[in-house]
């Protein structure tokens, strides 16, 4: 039996960078507009964790926990599909990231395609938020 809050969420998608204090008041922003709970990802390489990812990992901990949001840290080294599969089970409604970096892997293309249903916001350098609504049509057809 799984573990896993099935609330309806907007779910934070955070990486070890600094942006994810934006992401997680977002987050937050939205859960509290369309009274939804809050929750955090962090998809990590698998691999050893070193001191630079734990300490991001206790630092994304203790924001969240002030925001009230429960954090998952999963190790793939597939992060848009690890997203998507943690989103669809948790009954994610909205999801929250960053802008996606010069050496992108793709990961929002990839969670619009997957996840047609649900908005996605970005948040950028400057704080503006930029949300693609859900797609009326699924850009992929699912067995």
């Amino acid at each position: 039996m799984s573990n896993i809050n099935r609330t309806p969420c907007v779910l934070v998608c955070a990486s070890c960078n600094a942006s994810y204090p934006r992401l997680l008041q977002t987050g937050a922003i939205i859960a509290g507009e369309s009274g939804l709970g809050l929750q955090v990802l962090s998809i990590l390489p698998k691999g050893p964790v070193d001191s630079s990812k734990s300490k991001f990992m206790q630092s994304l901990y203790d924001a969240a926990a002030i925001s009230g949001a429960q954090v998952t840290f999963l190790f793939s080294n597939e992060p848009s599909l690890t997203a998507a599969v943690h989103a669809t089970k948790i009954g994610a409604r909205h999801i929250v990231t960053g802008t996606p970096d010069v050496n992108s892997n793709l990961f929002l293309e990839t969670i619009k395609a997957l996840l047609p249903e649900l908005p996605v916001s970005i948040v950028d350098a400057d704080n503006r938020v930029y949300t693609f609504p859900p797609t009326k049509i699924p850009l992929l057809v699912r067995i």
